[in-house]
């Protein structure tokens, strides 16, 4: 039946991808940040600027646990906080420099470990079916099914 053969690949992908996911966290050394608020920052890099409530969402956290991880990015001078101009109640996050310079570097330290592993680890013929398989992995990173 096909639903049980894609049912296979796609523990079989959750596996590969969650097993590859803690590598990468590993490997690319250890980082002053936690996974949320590394997340945080991606983020506010994408967006520029959000609100707590949105950053909240998008993790699926409380408000009290979004203000917890705000400030200690805070405290690690990456983010700063505006008000806005016409609603005072509303107070903006983005990364200041230093925090887009961190989270580059974070991308750096898992891009350049992926890289030598892809290096090390895979022949010409995987190399070569790799953007293939970067072109799948994103098509299903924005599928949505309810």
């Amino acid at each position: 039946m096909k639903i049980d053969k894609d049912f296979k690949l796609a523990v079989a992908l959750n596996s590969a991808i969650a097993t590859l996911t803690r590598k990468l966290r590993k490997q690319a050394g250890k980082q002053p940040f936690s996974l949320t608020e590394q997340t945080t920052m991606a983020l506010l890099y994408a967006n520029k600027r959000m609100l707590p409530s949105e950053l909240a969402d998008a993790h699926h956290i409380s408000a009290q646990a979004i203000s917890q991880v705000l400030n200690r990015l805070y405290e690690q001078n990456c983010i700063v906080k505006t008000e806005d101009e016409t609603d005072k109640r509303k107070v903006y996050i983005s990364l200041n420099e230093e925090g887009k310079q961190k989270l580059t570097e974070m991308r750096a330290a898992r891009s350049e470990w992926l890289g030598r592993a892809i290096e090390k680890e895979l022949t010409e013929e995987e190399k070569a079916v790799l953007p293939a398989f970067i072109t799948m992995l994103a098509k299903l990173s924005v599928v949505e099914i309810n």
